[in-house]
C-alpha cells in the first residue's frame, strides 16, 4: 500500500474507475490515521494499483469524493479553473439551454464533487454539500468569477443536515455586490423573480426545466391543479398555454405573492390563478367532497415541510398523496408527479404512483417521463445522481 493512500475494495475500484464520484466508507479496507476534512488522498485497490485521487469526509457514509482519475493529481487554482472552464464550454455549445437561469457547474459530473454553481442573471449561487471541500472555496469563487464575470457571488452551506422545524440561514456573499431582493431572469421567454440569497431556493426549480416545457404542452385547453406550488412557475407555463383553469395550493402566502409577481411580470393578470393557502391534503379533501376536478394534476411535492403541526416527508407520503390526487381528477385525467429526492428510488416512486391510485380505484399508467436537463450532467455509473424522475401519468377508472 502506498503511504497515505486509501485502499478500498474490488467493487469500490470498479465503481470509481467507471466514474462513479464517491468512495463509501463501508468500503474501505484501510486509511491512515487522522487525516483532515479536505485532505487529497490517493485511492487504489486491494492490489495496490492505481485507482483514483479524492477529498477526504471526515464523517458520513461518503468517505472520499473523486475528482481526478490519477491519484496524485492536486486541486489548486489551476485546475480548479480548467474544470470551471470546460464545464462552461459544455454550456455553450448547447444552443437549448437559457442563459441567465442554468447550472454552470454540476460539481459530481464535472471534477468538482460536492458542489454546484447556479446562475441566475449576473448572480451565482454555490451550492456546498461536502466539508471536504472547505479548504478549496477560495480557489473555486476565484475561478468563477474569472471565467463568469459576475455581478456578485453568493454560497449556500448545505452540509448540515436540516429537520422540517429547522430554519437554514441564507446563502452568503462571498465576492462581488450583493444583489437586489430580487433579480428578474428568463428562461424561456418568460421571466421569474429570484432571491439569490433566499435559505432553501432562491425561487425557480433549475432542474426541473425540462418538466416545465413538457407541462406546457400538455396544460393547452385543460382544467390545472398545481399542488406545492411554491411560486408558480407551473402556474405561469400554464396561463401561456391557454389553461382553462389554474389552481395552485401551498402551505405559504409569501410563495403565492411571489407567484402573483411572476404572472404581472409577464404581462398576466396578478389573479390569473386562483391561489389557495394551505395543507394540500385538507383542500384536496374538500375539492374531492364538493366534487371538484381537474384534467391535469402537478403533484411536486418538497422531500419533507411542516404545515402547523403536520410534517410531511414526500419519502413516505407518496402512496396517500396520490391516492388524494386521484379523488380530484377527472375520468381520463393526468397526473404529472414529480420525485426530486434521492432516498426514493424510481421503482419505489413508481409504486407509490400505483399503490395510491389503486387505492382511489383507479389504474396508473405510465406515458412518459423526463429527468434533468443537460446543465446537470451525471456520470453513467452514478445512479445516486440521477435523483430527479418527472413521470406523466394516465388515472383509468
Amino acid at each position: 500500500m502506498r503511504s497515505g493512500a486509501v485502499r478500498v475494495t474490488a467493487a469500490a475500484a470498479r465503481r470509481v474507475r467507471a466514474g462513479h464520484p464517491w468512495v463509501f466508507r463501508d468500503s474501505i479496507r484501510r486509511a491512515p490515521a487522522g487525516l483532515e476534512p479536505g485532505a487529497v488522498v490517493p485511492i487504489v485497490d486491494e492490489d495496490g494499483g492505481a485507482v483514483a485521487a479524492g477529498l477526504w469526509e471526515s464523517d458520513g457514509a461518503i468517505a472520499a469524493r473523486v475528482f481526478a482519475r490519477d491519484p496524485e493529481a492536486r486541486l489548486d487554482l489551476a485546475e480548479v479553473k480548467a474544470r470551471v472552464e470546460r464545464a462552461a464550454m459544455r454550456r455553450r455549445r448547447d444552443p437549448g439551454l437559457p442563459s441567465e437561469a442554468l447550472r454552470i457547474l454540476h460539481g459530481d459530473g464535472e471534477g468538482l464533487p460536492g458542489i454546484a454553481v447556479d446562475r441566475y442573471g449576473d448572480y451565482l449561487v454555490v451550492h456546498r454539500y461536502a466539508r471536504s471541500l472547505e479548504g478549496h472555496m477560495e480557489a473555486i469563487v476565484a475561478a468563477l468569477v474569472e471565467v463568469w464575470s459576475p455581478r456578485g457571488v453568493y454560497v449556500q452551506d448545505r452540509t448540515r443536515p436540516v429537520q422540517p422545524q429547522d430554519r437554514r440561514e441564507g446563502a452568503r456573499l462571498v465576492a462581488g455586490r450583493a444583489a437586489p431582493p430580487e433579480v428578474e431572469v428568463v428562461e424561456d421567454e418568460l421571466r421569474f423573480l429570484v432571491d439569490v440569497s433566499a435559505p432553501v431556493s432562491p425561487g425557480l426549480f433549475l432542474d426541473l426545466r425540462e418538466g416545465r416545457r413538457w407541462f406546457e404542452r400538455l396544460a393547452v385547453g385543460r382544467r390545472v391543479l398545481n399542488l406545492f406550488s411554491f411560486t408558480g412557475a407551473f402556474g405561469v407555463r400554464a396561463v401561456r398555454a391557454g389553461a382553462d383553469e389554474i389552481v395552485q395550493i401551498d402551505a405559504s402566502a409569501r410563495a403565492h405573492a411571489r407567484a402573483r409577481k411572476n404572472l404581472v411580470a409577464n404581462g398576466f393578470d396578478a389573479e390569473a390563478c386562483e391561489a389557495v393557502v394551505g395543507d394540500v391534503f385538507k383542500h384536496l379533501e374538500r375539492f374531492a367532497s364538493r366534487g371538484r376536478r381537474f384534467d391535469l394534476v402537478v403533484v411536486d411535492p418538497p422531500p419533507f415541510s411542516r404545515v402547523g403541526r403536520r410534517t410531511f416527508s414526500a419519502l413516505e407520503a407518496w402512496p396517500i398523496l396520490v391516492e388524494a390526487a386521484a379523488a380530484v381528477t377527472e375520468e381520463g385525467g393526468r397526473l404529472l408527479a414529480v420525485k426530486n429526492a434521492a432516498g426514493l428510488s424510481s421503482d419505489a416512486f413508481l409504486e407509490a404512483i400505483g399503490q395510491g391510485a389503486a387505492a382511489a380505484g383507479r389504474r396508473a399508467l405510465c406515458v412518459g417521463e423526463r429527468g434533468l436537463p443537460p446543465d446537470f450532467p451525471v456520470p453513467a455509473v452514478f445512479a445516486e445522481g440521477h435523483y430527479l424522475d418527472v413521470r406523466l401519468v394516465d388515472l383509468d377508472a
